[in-house]
């Protein structure tokens, strides 16, 4: 655990997982426990990079509204822990941008997101998603209310991507809640 997740635990310490810490998440593949790691872990993307995507690349076009309404630096913006989503100044976040390093079978890929305590009018689900090329790598439905959490991410890839492929985070919300992508990386091998 990096000494940055741990400060991130201790930050969120009221809702860290399910257990009061951050979960190991194995993704949604059931890739199961991770090997221990033979190369370096470099990011994947770049929190700088990320810019609002088109309609006819979403993956998630289906869940968009009718009206998208997420500017820069209310919506949405670039924090020293990470890429950072306001929903009360982002009805929906589509991201996008393109990969910085291949991905190859057996690669480990981490991730890190967190948020705060969700609160909304009424009882909601959030909706949260992060898509390298056609893979998804992680999706998850949070119920709101709920406490801050942790999502802490790492699993083996089981396919290959090349470098320059899109990278997608998708968000979607009711209510006013703060969503940080602390940061994607990929396992490469060591020269």
């Amino acid at each position: 655990m990096t000494s940055r997740r741990i400060f991130l635990a201790c930050a969120l310490a009221a809702g860290c997982g399910d257990s009061g810490k951050p979960s190991n998440d194995t993704g949604t593949d059931g890739a199961g426990p991770v090997p221990e790691l033979e190369g370096t872990m470099v990011d994947l993307v770049k929190p700088q990079l990320w810019v609002q995507q088109g309609e006819a690349d979403d993956p998630f076009a289906d869940h968009r509204p009718s009206s998208i309404n997420c500017p820069l630096g209310l919506g949405w913006l670039v924090e020293v822990t990470g890429f950072e989503v306001n929903t009360g100044g982002c009805n929906y976040g589509a991201f996008t941008q393109p990969t910085l390093r291949e991905i190859v079978p057996g690669a480990q890929i981490s991730l890190d997101l967190y948020h705060f305590d969700l609160v909304a009018a009424e009882p909601a689900t959030a909706h949260v998603a992060v898509v390298v090329g056609d893979h998804v790598v992680f999706e998850r439905e949070v119920a709101i209310p709920g406490k801050a959490m942790v999502h802490d991410l790492d699993l083996v890839a089981d396919f290959e991507l090349p470098a320059g492929s899109p990278a997608v985070f998708h968000l979607h919300n009711h209510g006013q809640n703060t969503w940080t992508l602390g940061g994607i990386q990929v396992e490469v091998e060591d020269p």
